[in-house]
């Protein structure tokens, strides 16, 4: 299975970093290999909103139609979704990160993304596995008056 890191980056700094993802990657990259570093620790969480697992759970389940299997561990919870039999697994660790699994981006797509773009469109998503990155949506021209 395919590792994808979520994180759900505050407006103002998704709008600033909107067409800067290889800055904002490498900030998340280096935050990740050293998250006990102030420094990171800070920023991190001044660009970042908490994840509310829960409430998009509600919101995917309702975009698929399919319930969920919950699996909750020592300090972790997973989230097993079964679509057309297909299974996506989200895992929270922390309150501001949540890890994906699935076959392949496709399958990610179909299941989790297009339900998230509706919830907010500011998620910077992270495979792990190529390091590859980016917005879950694109950004909306505003218009100028």
């Amino acid at each position: 299975m395919r590792e994808y890191v979520m994180y759900w980056i505050k407006d103002e700094y998704s709008v600033h970093y909107f067409y800067k993802t290889n800055i904002l990657f490498q900030f998340l990259k280096e935050w990740r290999d050293d998250k006990h570093h102030s420094i990171y620790h800070k920023q991190f969480y001044e660009i970042t909103n908490a994840l509310p697992i829960d409430t998009l759970i509600q919101s995917i389940t309702r975009k698929l139609r399919q319930p969920v299997e919950l699996c909750f561990d020592e300090n972790e919870a997973s989230f097993l979704i079964h679509h057309n039999g297909k299974v996506v697994q989200l895992t929270q660790k922390d309150d501001r990160e949540i890890r994906l699994y699935a076959e392949n981006l496709l399958q990610a797509e179909e299941m989790l993304f297009h339900a998230l773009r509706t919830f907010h469109p500011a998620f910077f998503i992270i495979d792990t596995t190529y390091s590859h990155y980016g917005w879950i949506a694109p950004i909306k021209n505003r218009a100028i008056l």
